[in-house]
């Protein structure tokens, strides 16, 4: 099963639960914060790299280029908050569309074309919005023009038949490989809005169907260029030894005949080691220097 299918299963799985045991109101914090901690956080760290090892992602030669750009894009939204607080959030959200849209038609579509990944992930934050619409009036107290809108008088259900209606009218003109697929998908992350809160609902989405897929990915990127790499090696007739802390011994015992050089990667990071287990680290250096003498 493909890795982008598996780690979303996880999720509706997950939503399932949560919605027949009726946990979301009170576990939403906590879920939030594992999701963060242990999927959200670990997938920023590592989300540039999609933008050079993925062919369906990669948007730039330059490592240089991508970090001014990153880096700038921050420092002008972090301004514009100051400024104007309403302005930054909106220029949050819209970066947030074009960036949530572009990882959610991975499987489904190239992602050449930019208008359709800024479409999809406006779709699905409105989604969010409006199936919470009652709760972000709570949350956007400082814009009273929206916060003191009466919509006590309309169901749960009219909002999540407009996202479902904007979704329909705003993709059928696009040119999608597997627009079906992508419908479901999108439809059913809507009931989990739906049915949860706002937090369980971002929790959920920005998890399982955002981070956790990239993480995958990348992942599954990292290992082969792992295994590319290995191969080079071999065929130069290299031989990996793992030596996280006896890296004395592993050298006394390598037959001389057939390596006439050792190339140990990394010293640093077998220091490290010794000096998180609190070892004898001049014992071990001196161990060491007598192996390869």
């Amino acid at each position: 099963m493909d890795i982008l299918v598996r780690s979303k299963l996880i999720g509706l799985i997950l939503a399932l639960s949560i919605i027949f045991f009726g946990l979301e109101s009170s576990y939403s914090i906590l879920l939030f914060l594992i999701v963060m901690l242990s999927i959200g956080i670990p997938h920023g760290s590592v989300d540039h790299i999609i933008a050079f090892i993925n062919p369906e992602a990669r948007r730039f030669n330059s490592k240089l280029i991508f970090y001014i750009i990153y880096l700038s894009l921050i420092i002008i939204n972090i301004v514009l908050w100051i400024i104007s607080p309403f302005l930054g959030l909106l220029i949050f959200l819209l970066i947030s569309c074009y960036h949530f849209g572009e990882t959610q038609v991975l499987g489904y579509n190239s992602t050449d074309n930019k208008l359709l990944n800024f479409v999809i992930g406006a779709n699905i934050l409105l989604s969010l919005f409006l199936n919470n619409i009652i709760e972000l009036q709570g949350i956007l107290y400082i814009l009273p023009e929206f916060s003191n809108l009466d919509l006590s008088n309309f169901d749960g259900a009219f909002f999540l038949l407009i996202s479902v209606a904007v979704l329909m009218l705003s993709v059928t003109n696009f040119n999608i490989k597997r627009k079906v697929p992508l419908y479901a998908e999108l439809s059913i992350l809507y009931l989990i809005f739906y049915h949860t809160d706002i937090l369980t609902s971002f929790s959920i989405f920005f998890g399982f169907s955002h981070s956790l897929p990239m993480l995958l990915m990348e992942y599954e990127e990292m290992k082969e260029k792992i295994k590319i790499h290995q191969k080079s090696r071999a065929s130069h007739n290299w031989e990996t030894i793992e030596a996280h802390y006896d890296l004395a011994n592993k050298i006394n015992n390598l037959n001389s005949k057939l390596f006439d050089t050792v190339l140990i990667d990394c010293l640093t990071m077998w220091l490290t080691n010794h000096y998180l287990k609190d070892n004898d680290i001049f014992k071990e250096a001196l161990k060491l220097t007598s192996s390869i003498q």
